[in-house]
Parts: C-alpha cells; sequence; structure tokens
C-alpha cells in the first residue's frame, strides 16, 4: 500500500466504481508494538553479563557495557564486552581497531542485536545519550541499575527503523516452558523481570573481559577550587554520597540552609510532619523513580541541596534540553575554564574566591 502525506493527513489508495485515487486513513489511538519472533536470550548468557556487571562496578566504579549477538540460522544468542573505555563519566565508549575487529571474527554469522550497559548504584533508565546511541541499532536495549541493591533495576526497549517500542521480556528471555501452564499470561513478563534482576553468584565471564577495560585518564593543569567542590557527573558518580561516605551527613549552620525545624514544634509534630511529607512524595514520584522509603536516607545530600539545582532544572525545563545537550555544554565550560586557568601566568590566576572565574561565568563566554 503507497500512503502518501499531505497536509500533516495520512492517505491512502482507494479504488471504487466511481472513485480513483487517495482517501484519508482512518486511525486509532493507540501504542504501536514490536513482535520478537526469534531465539531467546538464554539463562547462561544473563548471568555472565550481571556478574561482569558486578564485578566491573565494585572494582572501577565506572559503567560498562556488553553487546548481545545473534546468529539467525542456528537462533543463538551469544554475549561479549568488546574492548572499551571506562572512567569517561557518563559514556563507556568502545574502542574501534585491529583487537575489536580481531575478537569480532570469532563469532561469524552473528549480527549485532542488542546492548546491555549499567548504572552502577542508581537507578536504570533511558538516558538522552542511551537513546540517541539506540535510535539507529535495530535490537533490545537494556539498562541495569542499582549493582549496590539486594535486588537490581531494569529498563528494556527494543528499537527498530529509529522507532522505540516497548520491550515484552517473555519474547526475548527463556525462562522454564512450566511457567506457561500455571502462571496467567499478563504475569510472565513480571516473573521473568524477577529472575533478571536477580543478583547472581560464583557464575563466571571470560577473563577477556577484563582484559578489554581500558582505563582512561583526563589529564588536566592543575586547578584551585578555593573551596567549590569539583564534580564530574555521571551515573555512577552520581551516588558519591553512598559510596564514600555513608556515615558522614552534610549539615549546614547557615539559618537559611540548615535543616533543623523550628524550636516550638513538638516532637510528636515533628514526626507526624516529616511522615506526611515523606508518604506525599512516595505517592506522587515513588512509582515513577522506583522509589522506597528505604532508598530516601541515601538521597540525604541530595535532598537538603536540592533548592540550589533548582535553576538548572528550571531551565532544563524552560529550553528543553536532553542530557546529552547538558552534559556537552557543562564539558564545554570545564574545558574553558580550565583552559583559561592553563594560560594564565602566576600573577593573573586569582588570589580569592571573589576574583576566581569559576564564582562568575564559569569560563564561558555565551
Amino acid at each position: 500500500m503507497n500512503l502518501i502525506l499531505h497536509k500533516d493527513t495520512v492517505y491512502e489508495p482507494v479504488e471504487s466504481q466511481f472513485y480513483s485515487g487517495y482517501q484519508p486513513v482512518k486511525l486509532t489511538e493507540g501504542e504501536p508494538t514490536l513482535t520478537w519472533k526469534g531465539g531467546k536470550i538464554p539463562t547462561e548468557e544473563w548471568q555472565k553479563i550481571l556478574s561482569f556487571f558486578k564485578w566491573s562496578y565494585d572494582e572501577t566504579k565506572s559503567e560498562t557495557q556488553v553487546r548481545l549477538l545473534y546468529n539467525p540460522e542456528t537462533s543463538h544468542w551469544v554475549a561479549w564486552a568488546f574492548p572499551q573505555e571506562h572512567g569517561k563519566g557518563m559514556l563507556a565508549d568502545e574502542i574501534d581497531g585491529d583487537e575489536k575487529d580481531k575478537q569480532r571474527e570469532q563469532f561469524p554469522g552473528y549480527t549485532v542485536a542488542g546492548t546491555v550497559h549499567h548504572h552502577c548504584s542508581s537507578p536504570a533508565f533511558q538516558s538522552g545519550t542511551d537513546k540517541a546511541d539506540e535510535k539507529s541499532q535495530d535490537g533490545v536495549h537494556l539498562t541495569v541499575g542499582k549493582l549496590d541493591s539486594a535486588t537490581y533495576d531494569l529498563h528494556s526497549r527494543v528499537c527498530r527503523s529509529d522507532v522505540i517500542y516497548s520491550c515484552s521480556l517473555k519474547q526475548w528471555f527463556e525462562y522454564p516452558p512450566e511457567w506457561d501452564g500455571i502462571i496467567p499470561a499478563k504475569y510472565i513478563n513480571h516473573a521473568v523481570e524477577d529472575t533478571l534482576v536477580t543478583p547472581v553468584s560464583d557464575v563466571g565471564f571470560p577473563e577477556q573481559w577484563k582484559d578489554n577495560l581500558i582505563k582512561i585518564m583526563k589529564t588536566y593543569p592543575a586547578t584551585q577550587y578555593y573551596n567549590r567542590g569539583h564534580h564530574t557527573g555521571n551515573h555512577c558518580e552520581a551516588n558519591y554520597w553512598r559510596d564514600t561516605g555513608k556515615h558522614k551527613r552534610t549539615t549546614f549552620s547557615s539559618p537559611s540552609t540548615s535543616t533543623k525545624l523550628p524550636e516550638h514544634h513538638t516532637e510528636k509534630e515533628k514526626e507526624e510532619g516529616i511522615v506526611k511529607a515523606v508518604k506525599d512524595w512516595l505517592f506522587k514520584y515513588g512509582d515513577e523513580l522506583k522509589a522506597e522509603s528505604i532508598d530516601l536516607p541515601n538521597e540525604w545530600d541530595r535532598i537538603i541541596l536540592s533548592h540550589y539545582y533548582t535553576p538548572l532544572s528550571d531551565a532544563i525545563d524552560e529550553y528543553q534540553i536532553d542530557e546529552f545537550t547538558f552534559e556537552k555544554v557543562c564539558d564545554a565550560i570545564q574545558e574553558a575554564a580550565l583552559q583559561k586557568e592553563f594560560n594564565m601566568t602566576d600573577q593573573e590566576k586569582p588570589k580569592t574566591l571573589e576574583d576566581n572565574y569559576y564564582s562568575h561565568n564559569y569560563g564561558y563566554d555565551a
């Protein structure tokens, strides 16, 4: 059928006794779906991936990724972590070259049909960078999160022809055949997901995957921050306070930022007030962020500092900025600031906080 688009309306061919031409297509509201009809990813391959992710997170505190390769002739899947850079902020880029090509030759007849990467101890979601990368790569794409938890987090999606679809896990992953007879069909996806987010133990993965992790060290001129903390944001470092200071709680002496409630509240009022606030927040955002009350103490520093980030959040909403664009802007500002300092003479370098260009335009000239 040859469809055409005219003035935002889709038309289809029509042939009748009296007319020949095009008529508007009658559309119904709904979510498009895409069904996978090929072989399913074996449990053993998925467990290798989880084992590798846990090891790499414990060793590097950095994101890593794995390719999913599929052989259409045998309906067989294999996972492989190709040479990749880590320690680059929000990215774990594969390294193109002879070594990658040599390892790819191990899998003749296989085509790339999916990817898996992790977000360290942060929740699993499809970031703006992930979306931009995956839209052009047909297949299933999965993100694993909360690797420091008793149960991991998982986000899945399917991409084909630059369109992103929701993922039915039972179409892509093996599960016991007896489930079809004892678990209602609508619950099988949930059961499959439960197995995919369960940490594994005593499961190995190829030693080559360890060797394929290449640490990238960024080198900058020595920089003085004058009491201004520097943090290169990424999914892993987003939980910096959780990883390096679980028992250290940030406190402030300034009345404007103090979290201490006014003295005229009774202890009972304080407890009831914060209980209500937590419950209201969970009711409003808990499902969307996949957060439970037990997660909130680990976010203490973010919570009490949140008002500092309001101007950034407002700007992101106003100008419809995605994560990829925001990262590029922040990187450009940082590079400009560092280059500016690098080019300064000792006499020109700031001596006080008021003189420090980080406290003014951050080295970025709009």
